[in-house]
């Protein structure tokens, strides 16, 4: 095995990539990607949040980010208002953020029974508390 071979970021993103396609092929009968449905369930669950807040939460960088809220407030998913400092701006979910996930949540939970029933459930629960290791590491 070559060290490129072993390379933890190239696997993990290699990974991450086939998982992404995965959950984009269910999701896309609701109308959203994995990447758009994430980011409106985080919105809502810590609604009204900055973008430097919420990038923290989503664990991205806030450019990338702002390019996302851009598509989804344009689409009419996401409002953006003014914050207790004129400089801030936070984020919130419209009704049709609302309703985009409401519409969205049946493919993905499909899409997350057939993970499981793939990779197995004991495997998943495992390897979840390894990237929750490896989260706080590199934190």
């Amino acid at each position: 095995m070559s060290d490129v071979d072993a390379c933890a970021c190239m696997n993990l993103r290699k990974t991450t990539r086939l998982i992404a396609q995965f959950y984009d092929q269910r999701l896309q009968q609701g109308g959203l990607k994995n990447t758009q449905f994430t980011l409106l369930v985080v919105l809502r669950q810590h609604a009204p949040v900055s973008i430097t807040r919420l990038a923290e939460l989503l664990g991205m960088d806030r450019t990338t980010l702002t390019r996302n809220v851009r598509v989804l407030k344009k689409d009419g998913l996401i409002d953006e208002r003014p914050g207790e400092d004129a400089r801030m701006r936070l984020l919130a979910l419209t009704e049709n953020g609302e309703t985009a996930i409401a519409e969205a949540t049946p493919f993905w939970r499909q899409a997350q029974a057939d993970f499981l029933e793939k990779f197995g459930e004991d495997r998943w629960q495992i390897l979840r508390q390894e990237l929750a290791d490896i989260n706080y590491v590199m934190s």
